[in-house]
C-alpha cells in the first residue's frame, strides 16, 4: 500500500518489521541515521500550474490542484510519548473530545505546555543520541480534506512546510512516513493512501529527537506544524526540478544564462516531451529576452539542458533588484500544455578575488544584520506581512544584508528578498551549541560518521531548495556547531553542487573549509589584526554589536575600521528582532514575556537574553536602530574646511549614482533656520567624492548662538517600500563662528545675605532660598518665590541602573564601591563668603573607600541662580571604573514637561550619539524612558547645552558650561536598577510617580555593545580613576521667560 524509501538500505527490514509488529528495538527519533522515511527528494521551491497566466501570478491558492490544509485541526497533546494517543491515525478513531488548535502555530503558545527559552544548553540531558521519554510531549493532530475528482489520475503530493522536530505520517489510518529536520519541507507523495473524495490525515508531533541536537539555536523551543501545510496535484509527466545559473561574463555586462530542467515520466510507455523555456522581462511588458523549444523522447527520468548569452543584461544587486521572469513549459506529444511555472531569476556574479569578496565586479560592504523568524503572538509561525514589513524596516535603515539565523526561512521570504533587493546568507538548520559543555564536546557529533548523512542531509535540503534564489549570496553550513569531518563533507557536497557562491561556517576559522573568514565578535582589534596580515580572504563578521536592551555602542568605530582595510566587509548585527512573546499579567496588561516567565516544567532559561533586537517584537522601533540606520548610512558627508563652509560628500553606494536623491540643507541659529536650500541632483558615481562649498558671508553672527550646518540626502521619487522625499542620510557641523555672551556683573542684582551655623549655610535673596547642609555637604533646600524646587539633597551621583551588557561583564559586582558613595562622603571642610553680591561656597568631601576626594564649589547670584562646579579625584588606580559622574536632582513630580538644546530626540550615550542631531527638543517627562524588556539604564541625553523642566507655570533651566549629559526620569531613578533573581518588566514595572529625578552628568560611560557577556565599555568611553571636573548653573524660569534667551546668561 506505500512505498518505503529511507536513506540507509539496510534500514528496509527493520522499518517493516516496526510498522508489523509495534515492536521497536531503537526509536526513529532516537537513530541518528533514520532522518526520514518515504520522504521525497529535496527540490527546488515551485508549484506547477494548469496555465500560465496563473503560473506568472505566483498564488498557488488561485491552481485548481492546490489546497491549503492551514486552519483548524483536532489536537491531542501528550506529556511523553507513553501517554500519546495510540491508534488515533485510525480512521475510525473518534476525536470529538480532543480540542481545536490552529495549524501554522506552536503549541506551548496556544496553551499547551511551556515555552522554553535557552540560549546553549539542550532542555534536557545530553547523551546524543538520546532524548528524554518522560518529558518528551506528543501532540496528535488529526482532520480531514477533500480531493476533488479532477485529481483524479494524478499524483498527490502533501507538504510540510515545517514541522518541529520529528514526525510520522498517516493517511486514512495507513503508514505514510517519518521525518526530522524542522527547516525545510517535508513532503511525501500519498498517492497510494487517498481516495476521491473525504481523506483523514493524521500527524505525530515529537517535542524532541535525536534532531534536537543539531537544532539548539538561540531561540525559543516550541513545537508543533509551525509552516503551512498543503496537498497538490501533479501529472505523472512532469517537471520534477530545475537549476537555474544566471551568471556574468568577465566584462560584467552580459548574462550567461542556463538552465538544467529534469523531467519524470511514470507513464507505463515512452513519450515525446517539450520543454519550453522562456526569460521575459516583466518591466518592459514581458519582453521576450530568450526563448527555447526543446523536444525529447522519455522513459522515465531525463534532463534538458539550456544555455544561452544575454546581451547587455539588466544585474540584480541589493541596490538595484533587476529581475527577470524564467518561464517554463512541458508540453506533450500534440503540443497541449501539461503544466508550467515560473522563477525569478536575477543576473549577478559572486567572485573571491584578491582577498575581497566581489559581487558584479564590485567590493561590497555587507551593512547587515542576523534575523531569527519571530512573532510574539504566533512564534515561528510568520506571515507574509510580517516579511514584507521586515524588509521595509531593513531597507528604511540602510540595511542592505540578512544571515538567516540559524536554518533556512519560509520560502517566501527569498522571494521577498529578490524582489526588494538584499543579500541573503543562507544557513543549513545545524546547531550544537549545547555539546560544548559536555563530555567530548562538539566532536562527539562532528566527527562521528553516524551523524554524517544527516549533516548532509541537512546542507542538501537547503541547497536544493533555495537554489534558484538570486537573493543568496553565500551558503553557511550552520552556526556555533564545533568544527570536525561532518563539516568538511557537507562544505565539499555544496561546493560539488554550486561553485558559484562562497561557502562559508564560523567555527572553521581560517581553515580551508570556508571560502569566507567568517567571525563572530571579534574586535577591533582582532580585525584589523587579521586585515594587517593580508590573509586571501576577506573578513566578514557573522555577528557583532549585540543589540540586547541598551546597547549598540561603538558601532561607529567599527566602521571606521572596516573602511580603513579592503578586506573587511562589514557584518551583521546580532540580531533584528526581540524574541519575546506578548503575555498578560493578572490585571490584563501586555508585556513583554521572557525566559523564566513560563511556569516550571523546565526551570532553567536564559532569562532575557532572547531580547536582543534592533526592533521589538511588534516591529516598532528600539532606540538603537536609529544609529545603525545613521552609521550604515551609504552616503557619508565630512567637513573639509567649515571656517570655509566646506563639506566633501561620497557615495558610498557599491553600484548606483546619487541621481535618484536629492540634497538640502540649512544652518540654524540655535532653533532657527537663518539659511538654507537645495543644492538638487548631485551625479556621483558610486566611491566617487565631491566638495560641495556653502555661502556663510551673509550669516552675522549672534552672541551666545550656535550655529550648525546639516547636510541630508533623501529620495527624489517614491521607491518599493521607501517613499518619497525619505531621509537615507545626513550630517550635521557646527560651524566655527561662535561668539561668547557678555558677562552680567552680579552686583547689579538685588543684594543678597549669608548666613552660617553649626549645621547649615543659609543664602537669602528677594524671592529665593538656598540651604546647604554641612554634614551631608550637600545643596539641601532650594526655594523660589515659595516653591520647593528640590524634594531632598541634591546628590553627588555615580552610580547608574546596569544595562544588560553591565551584568553580562560583571558591572555590578565590580563597581558596587560606587554605588552608595554618594552615602558615604563625609564633609572635611565648609568654607563660605560673600564677595561681589555672589555667595561663594566651597565644600570639600572625601571617601575614604574609594580613595575619591570631591570639591563642590557653589556660586549663589542675586536672582537665585547657582552656579556649580564638581571636582572628583580618584587616587587609587586599582579602583574600579566609574559608572557615572554628576547630580542627581530629586523634584516633585508637577515638573513633567522638559525641554533642552543638545542630542536628540532620541536617547543617546558617549559611545551612541552619531545619530542624535543637535537641536531644540521638548516633550513630557515620561516619553523620556522607554520600556526596555528589563528595565535598566534608559533616556540620556548627551551633548547638552541646557535643559530645562517645568510644571506649565515655573520651571529650572540647568545650563552647561559648556556641555552636560543627563536624563529625566518620572519615577525614582532606583526603579530601573538591576534586581538580581527577579522576573522584571520595563512595560510592567516602571510607571509614572509624583516624582522627577534629573541626572545632570559630567558623562556617564559608554553602553557598550561588542557583547553581552563579558566586554566591556571601550576604554575611550569609560570612566577610569583620575580626576574629572565639570560645571553647570542652575536657573529657575517661569512661563514668561524665553527659554533661548535664558540660556544666554552668564555672569563674570
Amino acid at each position: 500500500m506505500f512505498k518505503l524509501q529511507i536513506n540507509k538500505p539496510s534500514y528496509f527490514w527493520l522499518i517493516l518489521l516496526l510498522i508489523g509488529c509495534g515492536k521497536k528495538t531503537q526509536l526513529e527519533w532516537e537513530d541518528p541515521t533514520v532522518f526520514e522515511i518515504n520522504k521525497e527528494p529535496p527540490r527546488s521551491h515551485f508549484y506547477s500550474y494548469e496555465n500560465l497566466k496563473i503560473a506568472r501570478e505566483k498564488n498557488p491558492g488561485k491552481s485548481i490542484y492546490f489546497q491549503s490544509l492551514n486552519g483548524k485541526w483536532k489536537f491531542n497533546f501528550a506529556k511523553n510519548y507513553d501517554k500519546r494517543p495510540k491508534g488515533f491515525y485510525k480512521s475510525n478513531y473518534n476525536d470529538s473530545n480532543w480540542s481545536d488548535i490552529m495549524v501554522p502555530g506552536n503549541w506551548e503558545l496556544m496553551g499547551w505546555s511551556f515555552p522554553i527559552y535557552l540560549d546553549e544548553e539542550y532542555p534536557f540531558p545530553v547523551n546524543p543520541p538520546f532524548v528524554p521519554h518522560d518529558y518528551n510531549a506528543v501532540g496528535s493532530y488529526r482532520r480531514s480534506f477533500n480531493i476533488p475528482d479532477i485529481w483524479n489520475g494524478k499524483e498527490i503530493f502533501l507538504k510540510l512546510g515545517s514541522v518541529r522536530s520529528a514526525f510520522y505520517l498517516w493517511i486514512n489510518g495507513e503508514f505514510v512516513g517519518y521525518s526530522q529536520g524542522s527547516k525545510t519541507p517535508a513532503e511525501f507523495n500519498i498517492t497510494a493512501h487517498s481516495n476521491l473524495g473525504t481523506n483523514n490525515i493524521s500527524v505525530e508531533v515529537y517535542r524532541f529527537s535525536d534532531g534536537s541536537y543539531l537544532e539548539g539555536q538561540d531561540t525559543w523551543r516550541v513545537s508543533g506544524l509551525e509552516r503551512d501545510v498543503s496537498i497538490y496535484a501533479r501529472n505523472k509527466t512532469r517537471i520534477s526540478d530545475f537549476f537555474v545559473n544566471a551568471d556574468l561574463d568577465s566584462t560584467y555586462n552580459n548574462g550567461l544564462f542556463s538552465i538544467k530542467v529534469d523531467i519524470l515520466n511514470e507513464l507505463v510507455s515512452n513519450d515525446t516531451i517539450t520543454v519550453k523555456a522562456r526569460l521575459v522581462d516583466p518591466v518592459k511588458r514581458n519582453k521576450i529576452l530568450f526563448d527555447s523549444t526543446r523536444t525529447i523522447s522519455i522513459d522515465s527520468t531525463s534532463s534538458v539542458h539550456i544555455e544561452s548569452i544575454i546581451k547587455r543584461v539588466k544585474k540584480w544587486s541589493a541596490e538595484e533588484p533587476n529581475l527577470y521572469q524564467l518561464e517554463l513549459s512541458l508540453l506533450n506529444n500534440t503540443g497541449e500544455l501539461i503544466e508550467a511555472t515560473t522563477q525569478q531569476v536575477g543576473f549577478r556574479k559572486i567572485e573571491i578575488k584578491e582577498g575581497e569578496l566581489l559581487i558584479n565586479g564590485k567590493s561590497i560592504m555587507f551593512r547587515g544584520v542576523n534575523r531569527h523568524e519571530w512573532d510574539p503572538y504566533s512564534g515561528r509561525s510568520i506571515s507574509e506581512e510580517s516579511m514584507k514589513m521586515d524588509i521595509q524596516l531593513m531597507k528604511q535603515h540602510n540595511i542592505n544584508a540578512v544571515r538567516n539565523s540559524h536554518y533556512p526561512n519560509q520560502e517566501r521570504w527569498y522571494e521577498l528578498c529578490n524582489e526588494y533587493g538584499l543579500y541573503v546568507i543562507d544557513e543549513a538548520n545545524i546547531e550544537a551549541h549545547g555539546m560544548r559543555f559536555h563530555d567530548n564536546s562538539f566532536e562527539q557529533i562532528t566527527n562521528d560518521t553516524l551523524w554524517t548523512a544527516q549533516w548532509l542531509d541537512r546542507g542538501n535540503r537547503m541547497f536544493e531548495r533555495d537554489k534558484n534564489q538570486p537573493s543568496i549570496i553565500m551558503w553557511s553550513m550552520g552556526n556555533e556547531a564545533g568544527d570536525g569531518q561532518n563539516f568538511k563533507k557537507l562544505y565539499q557536497m555544496l561546493k560539488d553542487k554550486d561553485s558559484s557562491r562562497p561557502v562559508v561556517y564560523e567555527p572553521a576559522k581560517l581553515e580551508l573549509h570556508t571560502d569566507v573568514v567568517f567571525p563572530m565578535y571579534d574586535t577591533i582589534e582582532e580585525i584589523s589584526e587579521y586585515a594587517e596580515s593580508k590573509y586571501d580572504r576577506p573578513l566578514i563578521l557573522c555577528e557583532y554589536a549585540h543589540a540586547m536592551g541598551n546597547s549598540v555602542g561603538n558601532l561607529i568605530d567599527y566602521w571606521e575600521t572596516f573602511e580603513r582595510y579592503k578586506s573587511l566587509q562589514g557584518g551583521f548585527i546580532w540580531d533584528w528582532v526581540d524574541q519575546v512573546i506578548a503575555k498578560k499579567d493578572s490585571n490584563g496588561v501586555e508585556y513583554w514575556a521572557y525566559g523564566g516567565d513560563f511556569g516550571k516544567e523546565f526551570t532553567e532559561n536564559d532569562s532575557n537574553f532572547c531580547a536582543n533586537g534592533l526592533i521589538a517584537a511588534d516591529r516598532s522601533l528600539n532606540p538603537h536602530i536609529k544609529e545603525v540606520k545613521k552609521v550604515y548610512q551609504p552616503i557619508r558627508f565630512k567637513s573639509d574646511n567649515l571656517k570655509r563652509g566646506r563639506v566633501k560628500v561620497t557615495n558610498d553606494f557599491d553600484f548606483i549614482n546619487l541621481s535618484d536623491y536629492t540634497f538640502s540643507w540649512f544652518i540654524k541659529g540655535d532653533s532657527k533656520i537663518v539659511a538654507s536650500g537645495r543644492l538638487g541632483t548631485l551625479d556621483l558615481e558610486a566611491g566617487e567624492t565631491r566638495t560641495l562649498t556653502f555661502n556663510l558671508s551673509s550669516i552675522r553672527p549672534k552672541l551666545g548662538v550656535r550655529y550648525f550646518l546639516t547636510v541630508q540626502a533623501k529620495t527624489k521619487y517614491k521607491k518599493p517600500l521607501i517613499p518619497k522625499d525619505y531621509l537615507v542620510a545626513w550630517d550635521q557641523f557646527e560651524l566655527p563662528i561662535y561668539k561668547e555672551t557678555k558677562a552680567q556683573d552680579p552686583s547689579n542684582l538685588t543684594s543678597i545675605n549669608l548666613f552660617k551655623n553649626e549645621l547649615n549655610t543659609e543664602v537669602y535673596g528677594k524671592g529665593f532660598k538656598v540651604i546647604f547642609n554641612h554634614e551631608m555637604g550637600q545643596l539641601s533646600e532650594y526655594e523660589i518665590n515659595g516653591l520647593s524646587i528640590i524634594k531632598k539633597p541634591i546628590k553627588t551621583n555615580f552610580w547608574r541602573a546596569p544595562n544588560d551588557n553591565d551584568l553580562g561583564n560583571g558591572m555590578p559586582a565590580r563597581t558596587k564601591i560606587w554605588k552608595e558613595a554618594s552615602e558615604r562622603f563625609s564633609t572635611l571642610s565648609v568654607e563660605s563668603e560673600l564677595k561681589n553680591n555672589t555667595a561663594q561656597i566651597t565644600i570639600i568631601s572625601e571617601d575614604s573607600l574609594s580613595s575619591s576626594t570631591l570639591r563642590s564649589k557653589y556660586f549663589v547670584y542675586g536672582n537665585g541662580v547657582i552656579r556649580i562646579n564638581q571636582i572628583i579625584e580618584v587616587k587609587d588606580s586599582t579602583v574600579s571604573e566609574i559608572p557615572r559622574f554628576g547630580l542627581k536632582l530629586s523634584m516633585s513630580g508637577e515638573f513633567d514637561q522638559v525641554s533642552w538644546f543638545g542630542r536628540g530626540p532620541h536617547e543617546s550615550y558617549w559611545d551612541r550619539k552619531t545619530s542624535a542631531a543637535i537641536g531644540h527638543y521638548s516633550g513630557s517627562v515620561w516619553e523620556q524612558s522607554f520600556p526596555y524588556v528589563r528595565p535598566q539604564e534608559t533616556g540620556n541625553k548627551t551633548d547638552i547645552y541646557w535643559m530645562a523642566v517645568s510644571n506649565g507655570s515655573n520651571g529650572l533651566m540647568a545650563k552647561g558650561l559648556p556641555t552636560f549629559d543627563g536624563s529625566v526620569h518620572q519615577y525614582p531613578y532606583e526603579d530601573l536598577d538591576y534586581v538580581p533573581g527577579s522576573q522584571r518588566h520595563g512595560n510592567l514595572d516602571i510607571k509614572s510617580k509624583d516624582h522627577l529625578d534629573w541626572l545632570i552628568d559630567y558623562k556617564q560611560m559608554g553602553v557598550g555593545g561588542d557583547n553581552s557577556w563579558g566586554a566591556r565599555t571601550h576604554n575611550k568611553y569609560t570612566l577610569f580613576p583620575g580626576k574629572y571636573e565639570f560645571s553647570i548653573m542652575l536657573i529657575p524660569f517661569d512661563n514668561k521667560n524665553n527659554l533661548s534667551q535664558l540660556s544666554k546668561l552668564k555672569f563674570e
